[in-house]
């Protein structure tokens, strides 16, 4: 990413540059280094907070602070090519991590290996993969094949020796494999089979038992299937089979009382609703539906407190929740920093993290011209302290602020986007501008704080951001407005954002240039060929250019 932003600030076409790039080599070295602290949580008795670590060889490691006074307890490091990709707490003292490899060259990957070991660092073991136990059996005793991939599916929260992960074999099919829900003891990697999914290529969710009680996956003709059983013992039923972009069946998760199953559906409506299913009756009651969003549910250790949409602003509904006194003090706390919505400096409170008694939570505070904070919050107290920063080593002061835009394209159909101001631009001054279409295609750009814009921002250049038509959050149908549209709507949609930013007075027609990564690679380089009168500079970076090559070789 460095070399990236550096070609692009430094190298680009002469003609788009500013006489001042206003930002240093230091700088962009700071704007562009990974985070230095990620995956913030919290000891089930909210007596330790975890953090997963910039190391000085940029490998990531895991750090436990005292939750009190915010002491150093520990780092958990590996050697070699070894890092820390993820990790949960298993119960007050045991930290089950997800082992990732990175090499400078090649980048970063994790095979599903699991490892554990207590805050302290004893006791550690490998608990799945390869060097596990399980792994390293020479008899057919073994629940899991040592060739196999594994993500922690549930905590078990009454069971503080065990946690289930879901399995799936490597290559055992073409269409994928099928998961496993496996129950693994922390301490020793011990295994035993709760059960399998009846899909091929997907996913389950498991009810309090750890048991697989929903199923999603493909079919042989790429259709998404989703599947439910109201018991072990009972025989799984197909809820849906839509063709891919028609709308889908997705589970959440399963209530701690294994009472409802809550489900994203917009097999009906173009948005999602988010619904609960009585798993005894089989009624389904809509919880939540927007309109003109798709709802993102917010969960923390299995619980659903709220939904997000993303309109511009991201915008929270929280729900009721078991513990009453927890709900009035979060919401106390998000009006209190959320601010008015049409105010730039407004602030986006997330739970990140709870405390099993639910007395203590990690927050995050984040905009879009500020390092994303983290805090504790002691609700029982009533009072915030401060935590650390995502990247303590950018100074934001003077970042400019990600303003959310709309505007109808040649087709009456709304697109939404972000705006991104050069530094100190005022009002009505034209300046150069850099347009950012995102990858996927199906996929999305949101508010929030983006280093790479602020490295462009701070030199000079005013960024557009923009969800064309294909992009998701807003519904199957605009989604499917971009299918076999790669080359044509879509771009057109790219090329209107420019247009906008120039009929707004605040670009410089003359001084446009375009950049992106995968699918924005692609459009970076197919939109100046359509327009290139529009465009004066282009940078691809990772871009798709052979669909044949991409489809045969990946």
């Amino acid at each position: 990413m460095k070399n990236l932003i550096f070609a692009l600030t430094l190298l680009i076409n002469p003609y788009l540059m500013t006489a001042d790039l206003g930002v240093s080599k230091d700088f962009i070295e700071r704007f562009s280094s990974l985070p230095s602290y990620t995956n913030v949580d919290i000891s089930p008795d909210g007596k330790m907070i975890s953090v997963i670590t910039k190391m000085p060889d940029e490998k990531k490691g895991l750090t436990i602070f005292d939750a009190n006074d915010g002491s150093l307890i520990n780092t958990i490091t590996f050697p070699k090519e070894e890092e820390v990709a993820g990790y949960v707490w298993a119960n007050n003292e045991r930290l089950l991590i997800r082992i990732g490899y990175f090499d400078k060259k090649w980048g970063r990957g994790s095979p599903g290996e699991y490892f554990s070991i207590n805050y302290d660092s004893s006791k550690p073991a490998y608990v799945f993969g390869m060097r596990s136990r399980a792994g390293q059996q020479k008899t057919k005793g073994k629940v899991i094949d040592k060739s196999s991939s594994g993500y922690i599916e549930n905590i078990l929260e009454d069971d503080d020796n065990h946690v289930v992960l879901a399995a799936s074999p490597w290559g055992k099919s073409n269409t994928g494999a099928y998961a496993i829900a496996v129950r693994i003891n922390v301490y020793n990697g011990q295994q035993k089979k709760l059960g399998k999914s009846p899909l091929a290529g997907g996913s389950i969710v498991t009810d309090s038992k750890g048991v697989p009680r929903f199923a999603v996956g493909s079919d042989i003709n790429n259709n998404t299937v989703t599947m439910y059983r109201a018991s072990k013992t009972d025989d799984w039923v197909e809820l849906s089979r839509s063709p891919f972009g028609e709308g889908e069946i997705y589970p959440v998760n399963i209530s701690k009382d294994d009472s409802f199953i809550h489900i994203l559906d917009s097999t009906e409506t173009s948005t999602t609703q988010f619904k609960k299913i009585n798993t005894q009756t089989g009624e389904t009651e809509v919880v939540f539906h927007h309109p003109r969003f798709d709802a993102i549910p917010q969960i923390i250790d299995d619980e659903v407190l709220g939904v997000i949409v993303n309109p511009g602003y991201a915008k929270a509904y929280w729900f009721e929740v078991d513990n009453v006194e927890f709900q009035d003090s979060i919401l106390q706390v998000i009006q209190e920093f959320n601010g008015n919505i049409d105010q730039f400096n407004k602030k986006q409170v997330g739970v990140v993290a709870l405390t099993k008694k639910r007395d203590k939570a990690i927050l995050s505070i984040a905009d879009s011209s500020s390092s994303p904070k983290f805090w504790l919050y002691d609700m029982k107290k009533n009072k915030m302290r401060y935590l650390f920063a995502m990247w303590p080593e950018i100074d934001d002061a003077g970042l400019e602020a990600e303003v959310p835009f709309k505007f109808k394209n040649s087709d009456g159909v709304t697109i939404y986007g972000y705006y991104t101001p050069a530094k100190n631009q005022q009002d009505g001054q034209k300046v150069p501008l850099i347009v950012i279409p995102h990858g996927g295609p199906h996929a999305r750009d949101v508010w929030g704080f983006d280093p790479d814009t602020h490295i462009l921002s701070q030199a000079g250049y005013a960024v557009v951001k923009v969800n064309f038509r294909g992009s998701t959050g807003y519904g199957k149908e605009f989604t499917k407005l971009g299918f076999g549209e790669w080359g044509g709507d879509t771009q057109e949609d790219i090329i209107e954002a420019t247009e906008w930013a120039i009929e707004q007075g605040i670009a410089d027609p003359e001084r446009i240039g375009i950049f992106g990564g995968s699918f924005g690679g692609y459009s970076a380089a197919m939109a100046p060929m359509l327009r290139p009168d529009l465009y004066k500079a282009s940078v691809a970076y990772i871009g798709v250019f052979d669909l044949e090559m991409l489809y045969n070789e990946g």
